[in-house]
């Protein structure tokens, strides 16, 4: 008996834990409230003490340098090949096959799925600048913030016939996902927990695509990096490929080819918007890309006592402020090199927005009661869930999980005895 016990038992945690950890919010929806971007790494090879212009490139990585402000997800890492790096540094090193120094060298996170880099150059602001961001970067993450469930990058493959029917492939079946597709109900004791921070019917089944040349100037790195997102992605340079993103600018994977097909993208579609069976991101498929946004205070969940504030308070002055940086972004490579000092004019996203956090939030309270009455109150959050009931429903519910599986292990047990006694 003891032989069927134990593993009864280990069957019963397993699957306790994997009942806590799912919910029923939609991936698309939890991954961009809870799932923090993972950081890419910036390793700057050198050989003794760096020159003035060269340290002054390295302090944009600094807490107060300009990559920090604008909330870039990527770490520095500086190697000095004159004071016994570590092998795995070294190693590295080797694998870039250059005699350029400083090098910086640019890694999707780790365990990175291309580990040699799927950039390397000079260490200069311009390639900092280059690499945080792009104009196609702020203008997925505004559509995202904005609630769209996922934005589809198609990136060209330079053969226009081949990229024609895919790309007309792809909007067709995505038209039909937003008409067929339903989100799963958000259970009452979720929205009590606060696993997610909008109005279960605000909620919008919206996808979007953005075409990708690869001989595009402005997203040349923005395109290395897509490529990165799988290890083997670089073989098919010659087909087109469409990837998914969503979340805090997660691609979910790459479709390929003739991989770009009706069965494809539904599949696709339901992995993002079907509940999401894991709250743990690791655990579940993807690569961040590297955006120069502030996630946090753009999509912050709301706490349980601010429920009554509408959804996404942020977004508003995003919206305003987005649009001014992706303006910005849009203008000539010729503009942006003359902004390098003008650095803090996209800096100004988040900057200003800390500012001006407190009035934006009371401007939306106004305008959220002008809308409540607009609206009948459609836009109102469940009515009075306090924190400590909201704690009651769910230990009341993982209890009841608890005691179910209790029952279960004791009439196994029992039927098994039961079994001998008769045998005997």
């Amino acid at each position: 008996m003891r032989r069927l016990l134990t593993p009864l038992t280990l069957l019963s945690a397993l699957l306790t834990t994997s009942v806590i950890w799912a919910c029923s919010v939609p991936v698309f929806r939890y991954a961009l409230e809870r799932w923090p971007a993972d950081q890419y790494s910036a390793v700057v090879f050198h050989r003794g003490p760096l020159q003035p212009e060269q340290q002054r490139v390295v302090d944009l990585f600094a807490r107060e340098g300009a990559v920090a402000r604008q909330s870039a997800n990527v770490e520095l890492k500086l190697v000095d090949l004159d004071a016994d790096p570590a092998p795995q540094d070294l190693e590295l090193w080797k694998r870039q096959d250059s005699q350029t120094l400083p090098l910086l060298v640019m890694r999707t996170p780790l365990p990175a799925p291309v580990p040699v880099g799927f950039w390397s150059g000079e260490l200069t602001e311009e390639n900092v600048s280059r690499l945080i961001d792009s104009p196609l970067r702020q203008k997925i993450a505004k559509q995202l913030i904005n609630g769209q469930t996922a934005v589809w990058v198609f990136l060209e493959s330079g053969d226009a016939e081949q990229d024609k029917a895919a790309l007309e492939q792809l909007k067709a079946e995505l038209k039909r996902m937003e008409k067929t597709l339903k989100l799963p109900e958000i259970e009452q004791a979720d929205i009590e927990q606060g696993l997610v921070s909008v109005a279960p019917e605000s909620l919008k089944l919206k996808f979007s695509v953005e075409t990708l040349s690869r001989k595009e100037a402005a997203e040349d790195y923005f395109t290395r990096m897509l490529i990165a997102t799988e290890n083997d992605l670089h073989e098919f340079s010659d087909e087109p490929m469409a990837l998914p993103v969503f979340g805090r600018g997660r691609v979910l994977y790459a479709l390929i080819g003739k991989g770009i097909n009706p069965g494809t993208i539904e599949q696709a579609c339901r992995d993002l918007t079907g509940p999401c069976t894991c709250q743990v991101k690791d655990q579940n498929p993807g690569t961040d890309l590297l955006m120069a946004v502030n996630w946090e205070k753009l999509v912050t969940p709301t706490p349980q006592e601010e429920k009554e504030i509408p959804d996404l308070t942020g977004l508003t002055s995003f919206s305003k402020q987005g649009a001014d940086a992706a303006q910005g972004l849009s203008m000539s490579k010729e503009k942006e090199q003359k902004s390098d000092q003008a650095t803090p004019k996209t800096e100004s996203v988040s900057a200003e927005q800390t500012a001006q956090a407190e009035p934006a939030k009371a401007e939306t309270k106004v305008q959220t009661q002008e809308s409540d009455s607009a609206d009948a109150g459609t836009t109102e959050l469940p009515a009075a869930g306090t924190t400590e009931a909201a704690q009651s429903s769910s230990l009341l519910r993982n209890l009841s999980i608890l005691a179910v599986l209790a029952i279960v292990i004791v009439l196994a047990a029992s039927y098994i005895v039961m079994g001998r006694k008769s045998e005997s």
